[in-house]
């Protein structure tokens, strides 16, 4: 799975089956997976809308779809192992809109998919009435939960109380409560009102120029941990001064190539480890991944092998 933004955009790419309630729902395979915001006023045939979105950015059906009227910077990801969930939010006094994308990177059966999307309405649910919003508004509310086909067996439910349900909870919690934070801010700012959420009009604005990450981190005990580029305590985490962090989190993992890194044991068992590795990191690599969001492992390492070439190059005719 892959996801990326291009203008007012989310895109999420890969070999899913998924379930949709949004415009022209159901459960089917799926290659594309989009949250658009769409401008003030829209009033057009959604599906239609949807469409000439998805052609205009190359993708064909079969896809999924959701429109929002939040801007997408104030979308926010949310990753708890296997499980990315991406939500956009807004809650006014007349009615609310609430997109939320899941997906899983383990199969599920038809049956879990249509289990999650429950799933995923009971934690939205818990969040709706801890914010004390009634839930009867009018709602354009829209759930999307895609898992990626592979070899491996499926998973047959994803109930609050199964592993993969309790990751989509506790995500879906996690990105949705500070959805509404970014909400709050957007509110405060561009219309000088507050609904508490980001600590009111007396509150230091919450400042993002891009959608926020969030991350389930076990590392000095378990926790969300939101990555920031800006001011980030562990740069330069690599120890290389041409070191760029585009992709903090690496969208290749896990990689599985042994030229970069290797399985490590730990007392939760193996996991394939980054320490040592720096190639997303690298100013080739980023440069390409940012323009080529679908590239390969094996298009990126001729990205960096032509540069190295070009250097050197460079350094004899110096």
């Amino acid at each position: 799975m892959r996801y990326y933004l291009r203008k007012e955009t989310l895109i999420v790419r890969g070999d899913f089956r998924a379930a949709s309630n949004g415009a022209e729902g159901g459960l089917k395979d799926a290659k594309t997976l989009l949250n658009v915001t769409v401008p003030r006023g829209f009033s057009e045939n959604a599906a239609e809308y949807l469409e000439r979105v998805s052609a205009r950015n190359g993708f064909l059906a079969p896809y999924f779809g959701l429109l929002t009227a939040v801007p997408i910077t104030n979308l926010c990801i949310a990753q708890y192992d296997y499980i990315t969930v991406f939500v956009t939010a807004a809650v006014s006094d007349r009615n609310r809109t609430i997109n939320i994308i899941v997906t899983s990177a383990k199969p599920l059966t038809d049956a879990a998919l249509l289990g999650a999307m429950m799933t995923v309405t009971e934690a939205k649910m818990k969040v709706i009435a801890e914010r004390k919003l009634p839930a009867t508004a009018l709602s354009t509310d829209a759930v999307i939960v895609a898992a990626e086909k592979s070899g491996a067996a499926a998973e047959e439910f994803a109930g609050p109380l199964t592993e993969v349900g309790m990751r989509i909870t506790k995500a879906v919690y996690q990105a949705l409560t500070e959805a509404f934070v970014r909400f709050d801010n957007y509110l405060l700012t561009n219309w000088g009102v507050s609904r508490g959420w980001g600590g009111g009009a007396n509150a230091a604005l919450l400042k993002r120029k891009r959608p926020s990450f969030f991350i389930y981190s076990r590392y000095g005990g378990e926790h969300w941990n939101e990555w920031v580029p800006e001011g980030c305590p562990y740069h330069p985490c690599h120890n290389f001064a041409e070191q760029q962090c585009d992709f903090c989190y690496c969208p290749l993992y896990p990689c599985e190539d042994t030229e970069f890194s290797e399985q490590i044991d730990t007392p939760q068992g193996k996991i394939w480890s980054c320490m040592d590795c720096r190639f997303i990191h690298e100013p080739a690599v980023v440069a390409h991944l940012k323009a080529n969001p679908q590239a390969t492992m094996a298009e990126l390492k001729a990205a960096l092998e032509r540069k190295k070439e070009l250097v050197a190059e460079g350094n004899k005719v110096s």
